[in-house]
């Protein structure tokens, strides 16, 4: 008989055990199934994947409940900042609470829901115009009474950009037909289309990013580039916005008559452009800038770094004023008032590489740049045919640091008749890179902007004045030797001042004499 209740007790326990686990694994099931489990699942979708600062997109969630639900809640987070206004609430009670943050958006439905039933929320979210770029993200749950919450399935991020703003550059800038030029694209914030014209035609010619085009005849070419950012991204209805960006350079090729000669050439040559008049010759139209030699000028073309012209009509008693706008150009504008009438007249820059080979040695101090400047014939630079030049430039601040000048000592120089001479240069202005300034030239030739570097050190020491006349009056002697007289003198005074009696010894002295002459009178008594 105890046997029997000892196996009848031992059944009893071990029943509640497996009733205990069978509880505790439905209650653990109950925790970590997903949403379609406890009764709600909900799904979320963009209209689109990617937008603009000051755009709006669509934000569709879709609810479907597997059970009778009672009091379902949506509950939204949006970055902060983001305008929310609500198209479609299904039945729901839209609140806007702060319990949460501000931007915690809220749907509830009051009344129960059936099994099987379905609900779709849609609101519009507009970005903030100085919204930065990035990759933004919003999250959501959903949950309802006695249902635990559950995260919103879906999409999740959404991809803030901005339009491209589109430039580019191009190499060589400048020279005879046919004239092959490698264009590079610098749009920003990563455009995906490119559409170039090279010519201004109104065409396209290429739509690759870096495209290298042939310009077969002599012109000045007007170049355009439209950048696009398709922005295509995940969206419900297959739309996406987009952005562009369009930048025109204006005469920005130029392309000259097919050179005869081993060096390129600028335009035609200038003496072939004179009339009786005396006037200059060139390229026709725009400015523009390049490499290689040039009309009229002597300068070797493997010593021009860039080359930039300006075409003006000169009429006397008309102000003229050449105007370069290279970005690596240095010499910002020339002008004067003519004396005479030249009609339409080249000025050439060349901004050279090194000094220019047809001066004899370089300009004194620091040299920022070297500068060949050309206007018009050969015969143009002279006082009889303008007057009032002056030559504007600029001097990068980096430079100034770096080389450890100063903006007061910047000056001009211009060789002529085999020297370098300085001209009046003054300061005029400064912008957060550059330093500006005017100088007036007597002529065109070939320039040096350049700062005399002034190192001063003190040196003190005693002389009397015949010694340092002596020393300063010898103009035939080096700097060297001066210095040298001038140390030697240094030293043999302060050999004298050792050598000559100091105050002490001569206090001593008269110590002694009157202790002598004391006891001298006291002996006589």
């Amino acid at each position: 008989m105890n046997f029997i209740k000892a196996f009848r007790n031992k059944s009893r326990i071990q029943l509640s055990g497996l009733i205990s686990g069978f509880v505790l694994i439905i209650l653990f099931a109950w925790t970590i199934l997903p949403a379609s489990a406890t009764g709600i699942e909900a799904n979320r979708e963009f209209s689109v994947g990617t937008v603009n600062p000051g755009e709006s997109f669509a934000v569709i969630v879709h609810i479907i409940t597997t059970r009778d639900i009672e009091a379902l809640t949506l509950d939204e987070n949006l970055p902060e900042g983001w305008q929310v206004s609500q198209w479609e609430n299904n039945g729901a009670v839209f609140q806007e609470t702060s319990t949460f943050k501000a931007s915690t958006l809220e749907w509830i439905w009051v009344e129960n829901l059936s099994a099987r039933e379905e609900k779709t929320v849609v609101y519009n979210v507009t970005v903030p115009s100085n919204s930065e770029p990035g990759n933004f993200t919003l999250s959501g749950r959903i949950y309802a009474y006695s249902v635990p919450a559950t995260p919103v399935e879906g999409f999740s991020e959404i991809v803030v950009t901005s339009p491209p703003e589109a430039n580019f550059s191009a190499t060589p800038l400048l020279g005879p037909a046919p004239l092959i030029v490698q264009f590079t694209d610098l749009s920003t914030f990563n455009p995906d289309s490119w559409e170039w014209d090279f010519d201004g035609n109104g065409n396209i010619d290429s739509n690759e990013r870096n495209p290298v085009y042939t310009y077969e005849s002599p012109g000045v070419y007007t170049v355009i580039l439209k950048a696009t950012n398709s922005m295509s991204g995940n969206s419900t209805s297959g739309n996406s916005t987009s952005g562009n960006s369009t930048r025109a350079k204006a005469g920005y090729i130029t392309v000259t008559e097919k050179s005869s000669s081993s060096e390129e050439n600028v335009g035609n040559e200038e003496s072939s452009g004179e009339n009786s008049d005396g006037n200059g010759g060139g390229n026709s139209g725009g400015n523009s800038g390049g490499g290689g030699g040039g009309a009229g000028s002597p300068e070797s073309t493997r010593n021009v770094e860039l080359k930039e012209i300006s075409n003006e009509q000169v009429f006397k008693g008309i102000h003229t004023c050449f105007t370069f706008k290279g970005e690596a150009n240095e010499i910002i504008t020339v002008e004067f008032d003519p004396k005479k009438n030249f009609g339409k007249t080249t000025a050439i820059v060349e901004i050279l590489k090194n000094t220019s080979s047809i001066v004899k040695e370089p300009a004194s101090g620091t040299v920022y740049r070297n500068v060949n400047l050309w206007i018009g014939n050969s015969g143009f630079s002279s006082q009889e045919n303008f007057e009032n030049a002056r030559i504007n430039f600029r001097v990068s601040k980096a430079w100034t640091t770096e080389q450890g000048v100063s903006k007061d000592n910047v000056a001009l120089y211009r060789y002529s008749e085999g020297v370098w001479n300085s001209l009046p240069t003054t300061f005029s202005r400064e912008d957060e890179v550059y330093f500006y300034f005017t100088a007036e030239t007597p002529g065109f030739s070939p320039f040096a902007i350049s700062s005399m570097k002034i190192n001063t050190r003190s040196i003190e020491f005693l002389q009397t004045k015949n010694e340092e006349n002596r020393v300063n009056n010898k103009s035939d002697l080096s700097e060297g030797e001066k210095q040298e007289n001038i140390t030697n003198i240094n030293l043999e005074l302060d050999n004298e001042k050792k050598d000559a009696p100091t105050p002490c010894v001569f206090l001593t002295v008269i110590g002694f004499l009157t202790s002598y002459v004391i006891l001298s009178k006291r002996k006589q008594r």
